[in-house]
């Protein structure tokens, strides 16, 4: 993937994750944060996040990640069919900026397949549901997240400067750990970018090695 190939976002091509005074965003505090999916608020949805590790001196900050369709497949038949059947709102506004979308938590493709998960609770609006679902859908939300947090389900590993890791945003819930930030610095630096530009690199390297 070309380092040109970045998606800019609201805050420019590269972000930046440590603790700030007056934070706008969880992610720049030392509080945890459950698993989740990056910009549901933004159409189209990143695909892929970029995460690499500058600094890593504060004690915990491990990173969590979770694979959602696993989850998802572990969900009672109606909770699937919930999630999947009904759009939710998620939104982001500051002085500069505000994005709006609507999209299941659960979205499938046309061949009724899971394609994408958005699971974001601090970016979720209030849910317009019609009466006779309020309870069950509720019943299935709390479930899946639930489920996102069991440990039979996630992986967590701890980044050391120069690290980096790559996930599909529409399937692999990232988070972390609590961290104290006055035992020493945390500082990670993210941007986003697409599938596509990834596949047509992998192409290109195929065709120039010879192992397509």
């Amino acid at each position: 993937m070309r380092p040109d190939s970045a998606r800019t976002a609201y805050h420019g091509r590269l972000f930046d994750v440590k603790t700030v005074v007056n934070p706008t965003n969880l992610a720049y505090t030392g509080l945890g944060l459950g698993a989740h999916t990056d910009n549901p608020y933004r159409d189209p949805t990143p695909t892929l996040q970029l995460l690499h590790c500058l600094s890593s001196g504060a004690g915990g900050g491990e990173n969590t990640l979770v694979d959602a369709f696993r989850v998802a497949e572990d969900l009672p038949g109606n909770h699937f069919e919930l999630l999947a059947g009904q759009p939710i709102r998620f939104r982001y506004a500051d002085e500069g900026t505000q994005l709006e979308a609507e999209t299941p938590v659960l979205a499938l493709d046309a061949r009724d397949t899971l394609q994408a998960v958005h699971y974001n609770t601090r970016s979720a609006q209030p849910f317009r549901l019609a009466p006779s679902l309020v309870e069950p859908y509720y019943d299935a939300y709390r479930n899946f997240g639930r489920l996102l947090e069991d440990a039979r389900y996630r992986i967590q590993l701890k980044l050391e400067p120069g690290d980096l890791f790559i996930v599909d945003n529409l399937r692999v819930l990232h988070g972390r750990t609590a961290y104290a930030p006055e035992a020493g610095e945390r500082h990670l630096q993210g941007c986003y970018a697409d599938r596509d530009g990834l596949r047509s690199t992998l192409a290109v390297l195929s065709r120039e090695t010879g192992a397509g």
